[in-house]
């Protein structure tokens, strides 16, 4: 099968145009800022094994970014409690955090809203996988 650069880019548009929207924002590099954050977060949360499946099912374009900066020999974190995992999404988004992440309830809204967006690529099945490996008290936020 040939690669097809368009085809591969329009995909990576459309999921960040699906987060856009789930975020109710028109900015797509906001959009990209905090879907790289909160995919970065969910990667780090997981096993090795795990993390590799869940990726298997983004775009081309975005497996680039998940596994951007990835260190096998450093996860899973271990992340307890939900104050946790927010101030653990706003540090993968630190230069922007201050604008992306004023509060944190934004960053539960991306959370779920990036969350919501993966539904598009991601086998539920799978999502459920990832959503499990969560601490219950991630667990909830999603539920919010």
């Amino acid at each position: 099968m040939a690669f097809s650069f368009e085809e591969n880019k329009n995909e990576a548009i459309n999921l960040l145009k699906k987060v856009a929207e789930e975020l109710g924002t028109e900015d797509l590099n906001q959009a990209g800022r905090v879907f790289r954050a909160v995919l970065q977060a969910i990667r780090d949360r997981l096993p090795v094994n795990d993390a590799i499946h869940f990726a298997a099912r983004l775009p081309i374009i975005w497996k680039g970014i998940y596994y951007d900066q990835y260190n096998p020999a450093q996860v899973p974190v271990k992340i307890r409690d939900g104050q946790e995992w927010i101030d653990f999404i706003r540090s993968k988004n630190a230069f922007a955090a201050n604008n992306d992440f004023i509060t944190d309830s934004d960053i539960i809204k991306s959370f779920q809203s990036v969350f919501k967006a993966l539904r598009h690529c991601v086998p539920s099945a799978e999502l459920h996988k990832v959503r499990e490996a969560m601490h219950h008290d991630i667990q909830e936020l999603l539920e919010v």
